[in-house]
């Protein structure tokens, strides 16, 4: 789910995860398409969208909102209705017509290429003969791994073998000792075999295969497993499988063949695998099947895994662990305990598996056997993938969990030897079980009087909804190729700090296919100068490189993959330069920043000397990839003539692309015409650096005369174009004892990377916002953006704004901690009301902050809640619960002369409507919107408007799309274009007041009328802040909102559960609940991975480290709260902007500190349980490893770092 996604599809579910059915609800809620499919019969609740053309009869007439046989309350929210029992009968199948027969199957395949042969034999006979004359093949089934190392690692194989179709190899046998899979058999047949023999078989006899089954359910998604294969899975060999751990605990055989070695059998033990994916098998032999033996009755095996994410994600440390006791006693006869993720291959831990054979599996056995654990698993500080004492401490507590299990097992098979355990024992062990998802979206209804006509303020389906759901959705990639088009690969620098002593791209241009290479000697003087707020970049980089992922240059070919291939083989002779800045610490020492500016109130003498007590403290937030699902693509066309070129661009701001193409190609703006249909998300991210893509690509195409197409692979942009600022805050608080904050100092330092980019509205922007919704009268804040040799970061949703609240939220946080108060009442006693003026001096008459924290605080029953916390805390020592309440105040605007926008509106004489303005649609319901608004102003129904495209020569000099005023701007620009047609038409609707729409327009074309209009708007309110004078308006007004999280964690693992979050947001009056209820759960569960798990992770030489979905981790499904309610606050018309609406993109993103908190709240009670100090620092993101490690237990402080000066991290904190 992500900011832009309004539709998401939901499944309401028992408390036990089943679907409900009978006289339990059972309810399926399709947002995008607005079907809500939830009763039968007279009963059926129905909304009903016409996707592009939104009929007027969206929502039929009950009260202007909701077309039902049903009953809805007074605030939106849908009744309980009757079931109706799930009918599997009635799922989508693939049509039998269309399947297509199996004879190919039958058949022996092999297609040669170039530089690679594929072969897919049918018999075991030419399989192992193609293994011995291609001992070096890689044989393949699913692809899932070698795909990757070929995309992304190009690696090459020359020849590929694909079993799937020999028989031997993909065969079931159950045997007296155990399950025999053939190697190409997929791990969901695994599955679906394993579970069918634990419900048959003695429960003792399948305990290995119950570990398999819980891990394969956290094992990558049902796709990979589809595909991926048992025998892939350890032939891969990898240090971080999740199944060779449990399949070498549980003693599993590999049975082999080769041409001329015949059959061998290997069990797989510590020896099997002798390096990093590396194992003991010769390279002409053939893994035919994999021996999973039963398990007997003194045996008990149990499987674990760490990740930074719950469901689809590699792991950072697992296990599985085994013991055999002696018959009837609790003494270990036998011991095996895996691990992956502590060394370049799965490891056991022999001294410890050795120690412990004949000890009593008793209190005394656990610290032995911890102590041996970090003597067998050692970790050196610079390993690769970091977190060493998280790893090791993670090795403890998976032992500790199985120390546990072991002894709940034997209060069973010996209860006269063993207590059972305590309900507080039995939660550590407890394996997850997601609650069942729960949801609700409340919003106010229209007047009943409204016509049926106008949609404003109705849940209005996407107008892209369906087209992106089937894929019909035209994209920049999905644009039909052009007559000669040829395709652009980037060329980017390796080093962060270096001289560029030559450029060699011989290699490259032999290469079959390659048309050109394109650097900074084909663009001369101030051609190759670019920039945003200042001129401070270059489209290629000419003497030296400032960071790792700069472009250097571009490679022009005939398709995608050449010219990557090409691009590749261009080399770049450096001279390293003086070390890199990378972290922030490094730019405060070398004082390499932008600014400072400061803001301040009050005096800060004043208000400390008021105090009775002063803190001082420290905190960062990390970066954040966009990670938009559509990664940076354009295509540049030259029109032969005059130079002139027009592209189509996934970008925020075409009118800056245009800028920006024209300078470098010494055009005027008027020769280039940048279109943009829709983007696949945005965020910010395509705001400003979309330029470093396009504007390559621009140059190559017109020096060719050829269109060139580029798109970057989701690693490369990720490098490229940069992310999220990461801040350091060091501050001071003064307070009283009751909690009224009296001053406050800080000092917020920006990792603002190499170029200025957006960095000095950004650090205003979080200057504006840090006193968030409290009114502390003596503050003096002072922002730097710090210069470093990163790629640039750039605007993020939220815009500095976020990591602002997190800071004072996490202030008060600490003041709590010290004072043993509740945070609530902290909160409270300096929370903004009406009339008070905001640290800019914008006085806030019409405040709801207070309203929005009164109602959340009532609907979620919060009382309700804490005491449910405070209960499950004192009963509760290994899982903690945690409880916060946040509330979000943010400023709406741009800078001045950014306030500004245009339309266009054309009728034509059949009545039809089209809608151009400079608006962007990326997701976000700009559009659905805008149509909106048009036919409210025109009194003509939503399907008679259409509405194409963004481009510069229908709307010049737009503004980007972004900062939340979107709507605001671009709605009064089509309202007044919309209001001159509407003049226009009166007198014709006055002649002929019983006409038709279509008449009208007639009429006036007939009459010589023109109909087509422009609209402007400038928002005249807004005058940028002076910070010499302290005065000025930077915003237009504010959108608040209030948060109330709990959530659960593991204090073992670092694991966190959100249990619930309720939310009340203020978007003044919604012109649209659907598309506004959908930005305010994207843009939380945004924020959520913010910060909870989306980590940028760098080398100390500036490489950063996480590129990509394997390595970086988004929110997925079990990371959104299980419980999720959103109400829109009522009655809170906003006089500020079009039809009394308010933002609602970037505001509700700030909630997300109320996880950030309610994480704290729960390490912060685990802490008190071992006497800690109640105020401690956690730096955000929140992760598994940084939650672990706070909660400072006695396993941690076993862990032992060597400290060693002189070794470096494998990552740094930027």
């Amino acid at each position: 789910m992500t900011g832009n996604d309004v539709g998401c599809f939901e499944r309401i579910t028992g408390g036990d995860g089943n679907d409900k059915t009978d006289s339990e609800t059972k309810c399926l809620i399709e947002r995008d398409n607005f079907v809500i499919d939830s009763c039968p019969d007279s009963s059926t609740l129905k909304i009903n969208g016409d996707n592009d053309n939104m009929s007027p009869k969206v929502n039929g007439k009950v009260n202007g909102s909701l077309k039902t046989n049903g009953n809805i309350n007074n605030t939106g929210r849908l009744d309980s209705t009757p079931p109706r029992r799930y009918d599997p009968t009635q799922e989508v199948i693939f049509p039998p017509e269309l399947k297509v027969s199996d004879d190919l199957d039958r058949q022996t395949l092999m297609f040669q290429g170039p530089r690679v042969t594929y072969w897919r034999p049918t018999s075991f006979t030419h399989l192992v003969t193609l293994k011995h004359h291609h001992p070096h093949a890689k044989i393949i089934v699913g692809n899932t791994e070698v795909g990757v190392e070929v995309r992304f690692k190009n690696q090459l194989y020359r020849v590929l073998i694909n079993p799937s179709k020999v028989p031997e190899l993909t065969s079931v046998v159950v045997q007296g000792s155990g399950v025999v899979f053939g190697a190409s058999v997929t791990l969901t047949a695994v599955y679906d075999v394993l579970r069918q023999q634990v419900k048959t078989q003695p429960e003792h006899k399948t305990r290995t295969f119950s570990a398999i089954l819980e891990m394969l359910n956290w094992f990558a998604g049902k796709q990979i497993r589809n595909v991926a294969s048992l025998g892939g899975n350890i032939m891969t060999s990898s240090p971080i499988s999740d199944l060779n751990p449990i399949l070498l605990a549980g003693g599993a055989s590999l049975n082999f063949t080769s041409l001329q070695g015949g059959e061998r059998r290997v069990v797989m033990d510590d020896k099997f695998f002798t390096g990093y994916r590396r194992n003991a098998v010769r390279p002409t032999e053939v893994l035919v099947s994999v021996h999973v033996p039963f398990t007997c009755q003194e045996e008990h095996i149990q499987s674990y895994k760490q990740s930074r994410r719950r469901d689809d994600d590699i792991a950072i440390v697992n296990a599985a662990m085994k013991v055999r006791m002696i018959p009837h006693t609790t003494t270990v006869h036998h011991l095996s305990l895996v691990f992956g993720g502590m060394a370049a291959t799965t490891v056991i831990a022999p001294n410890t598996m050795k120690e412990l054979v004949g000890c009593s599996w008793d209190d005394s056995l656990l610290p032995k056997a911890t102590q041996l654990l970090l003597e067998d698993l050692p970790l050196d500080p610079s390993a690769p993938g970091g977190m060493v004492e998280y790893r090791q401490a993670l090795t403890l507590s998976f032992f500790f969990k199985f120390y546990l299990s072991v002894r709940r097992w034997l209060s069973e098979c010996v209860p006269a030897q063993v207590d059972p355990l305590t309900e507080d024992q039995l939660t550590a062990i407890r394996l997850y079980h997601r609650p069942a998802t729960s949801t609700s979206q409340t919003f106010q209804q229209v007047p009943e009087d409204q016509k049926e006509h106008d949609l404003v303020g109705r849940p209005v389906v996407h107008t892209s909804a369906y087209k992106q759901t089937t894929g019909e959705a035209v994209y920049v990639d999905d644009l039909p190729r052009l007559e000669n088009e040829l395709h652009a690969a980037l060329v980017i620098s390796s080093r962060a700090h270096a001289k560029i002593l030559s450029i060699d791209e011989t290699h490259a241009l032999e290469l079959e296919g390659v048309e050109a290479f394109f650097c900074a000697r084909d663009l001369p003087g101030e051609m190759n100068v670019t920039g945003v707020a200042t001129m401070d970049d270059q489209v290629f980089a000419k003497e030296k490189v400032e960071c790792v992922g700069q472009v250097v240059g571009v490679v022009v070919a005939r398709d995608h993959a050449r010219a990557r291939q090409a691009a590749s083989l261009v080399r770049i002779c450096y001279q390293d330069l003086s070390p890199p800045i990378i972290t922030i610490e490094d730019a405060i020492k070398e004082e390499s920043w932008w600014g400072p500016w400061t803001i301040r109130r009050g005096s800060m003498e004043d208000g400390f000397n008021m105090a009775t007590n002063t803190l001082e403290g420290e905190m960062r937030i990390g970066g954040q990839e966009h990670f938009y699902m559509e990664t940076n693509s354009h295509i540049a066309v030259p029109k032969g003539e005059d130079g002139e070129l027009e592209m189509f661009s996934s970008t925020q701001n075409p009118s800056g692309t245009q800028q920006l193409v024209a300078k470098a190609l010494g055009l005027q703006a008027n020769r280039v015409v940048v279109r943009v249909k829709r983007l696949g998300g945005g965020f910010g991210g395509k705001e400003t650096r979309t330029s470093v893509v396009s504007v390559p690509v621009a140059v190559a195409a017109a020096r060719l005369n050829r269109p060139v197409r580029i798109w970057l692979e989701r690693h490369e942009d990720t490098l490229v174009t940069g992310g999220r600022h990461p801040f350091l805050c060091r501050w001071k608080v003064g307070f009283t004892p009751d909690g009224r904050l009296t001053a406050l100092q800080a000092h917020i330092y920006v990792n603002a990377g190499c170029t200025l980019d957006l960095s000095t509205f950004l650090v205003q922007k979080a200057l504006f916002t840090f006193d968030n919704a409290y009114n502390i009268q003596n503050m003096c804040v002072t922002g730097y953006a710090c210069k470093t040799n990163l790629p640039s970061n750039t605007a993020f949703r939220g815009f500095g704004a976020p990591q602002a609240v997190m800071f004072i939220e996490d202030i008060i946080s600490q003041v709590a901690a010290f004072l043993k108060m509740d945070p609530v009442q902290i909160q409270e006693r300096n929370m903004y009301q009406a009339g008070n003026k905001t640290i800019v001096g914008y006085r806030l008459d019409h405040c709801t902050i207070t309203r929005c924290w009164r109602q959340v605080m009532d609907t979620s029953l919060v009382h309700v809640l804490k005491a449910s916390v405070q209960k499950f805390n004192r009963e509760n020592t290994y899982r903690k619960q945690g409880l916060a309440v946040t509330p979000a105040q943010f400023g709406i605007a741009f800078e001045r002369f950014f306030n500004q926008a245009g339309a266009l509106v054309h009728i034509y004489t059949d009545g039809s409507i089209l809608l151009t303005h400079g608006g962007i649609e990326m997701g976000q319901g700009l559009h659905t919107k805008m149509i909106q608004i048009a036919s409210r102003v025109l009194g003509v129904s939503a399907e008679n408007i259409y509405l194409s495209e963004t481009a510069t020569d229908k709307v010049p000099n737009t503004t980007a799309t972004a900062a939340s005023v979107s709507t605001d701007l671009l709605g009064m620009a089509v309202m007044k274009a919309c209001n001159e047609l509407v003049s226009r038409l009166q007198p014709y609707v006055n002649k002929d007041p019983a006409g038709t729409w279509k008449d009208w327009v007639n009429a006036a074309y007939f009459d010589q009328v023109s109909l087509s209009a422009t609209g402007f708007y400038k928002n005249p309110c807004i005058i940028d802040f002076d910070f010499e004078t302290m005065t000025g308006r930077p915003f237009n007004y504010y959108a608040a909102g209030a948060a109330v999280t709990k959530v659960e964690v593991d204090c073992l693992t670092g694991d966190h559960t959100i249990l619930r979050t309720d939310i009340v947001m203020d978007v003044g009056n919604s012109l649209n609940p659907a598309v506004d209820i959908g930005q305010v759960e994207g843009a939380f569960v945004q924020g959520t991975g913010l910060v909870t798990m989306e980590e940028l992770c760098y080398s100390p030489e500036g490489v950063l480290l996480t590129r990509g979905p394997g390595a970086y981790k988004i929110p997925g499904f079990q990371d959104i709260p299980c419980e999720f309610h959103v109400s829109l606050l009522k009655d809170s018309p906003n006089p500020q902007a079009v039809f009394s609406s308010k933002g609602v993109g970037e505001p509700p993103l700030l909630l997300a500190a109320s996880v950030f908190q309610s994480i704290k709240a729960a390490v912060g009670a685990a802490r008190q349980d071992h006497h800690l100090d109640p105020v401690f620092r956690l730096d955000s993101p929140a992760t598994a490893e940084r939650i672990r490690l706070a909660c400072q237990d006695p396993l941690i402080h076993k862990v032992k770092l060597p400290t060693h000066k002189t070794t470096k991290p494998w990552s740094v904190t930027v």
